[in-house]
């Protein structure tokens, strides 16, 4: 029953008209039920991605290096309940939005410019110094990346959300 109730919080996130309304609410979906993060992994069919950080916090961050033009995309960090939407590419601080030990981000599409069968985004997990990079995490491959170019068949709901789970560990 649960399955059916979240697949259709996801279904109505899509059929409303107002998209921007509905995907601006997941933002809140997120930061106020606790049974979020699991709800999701189930309907995506994913498992978070781990990333184990080992020197603390300092100048710690994502950096949105691809978003499809007119979207907007949410970091949702639920530890620390707090989020940050981001409307063209640039570097989000984690500094203040991960704690010591397991931290849990989403990320999703709050805002599409239209085009729903089309979107994507793309964040780094690094660390700057003085605005210049100087770790690359995960192998220098994205940490939290959704894409959708309309040529697939949707055989599932999930392939539209633009939902992406990860696990930071700070040690």
């Amino acid at each position: 029953m649960n399955y059916i109730h979240h697949a259709l919080i996801i279904f109505l996130l899509f059929a409303i008209n107002k998209v921007s309304l509905a995907q601006g609410n997941i933002v809140d979906y997120f930061l106020k039920n606790p049974k979020a993060w699991d709800d999701t992994k189930k309907i995506i069919h994913k498992t978070p991605l781990k990333v184990i950080i080992t020197d603390g916090l300092e100048g710690l961050g994502f950096d949105l290096i691809e978003l499809t033009e007119g979207d907007e995309v949410a970091l949702i960090f639920l530890e620390t309940q707090k989020a940050e939407k981001m409307k063209w590419k640039r570097f989000c601080n984690a500094g203040d939005k991960l704690l010591p030990g397991k931290n849990r981000v989403v990320s999703v599409i709050t805002r599409n410019s239209g085009n729903r069968t089309q979107f994507q985004y793309q964040f780094m997990l690094q660390r700057n110094i003085n605005n210049v990079p100087i770790t690359v995490y995960n192998n220098g491959n994205a940490v939290l990346e959704s894409r959708y170019d309309g040529s697939l068949p949707v055989k599932d709901i999930s392939n539209l959300s633009g939902i992406e789970l990860c696990e930071v560990e700070i040690r």
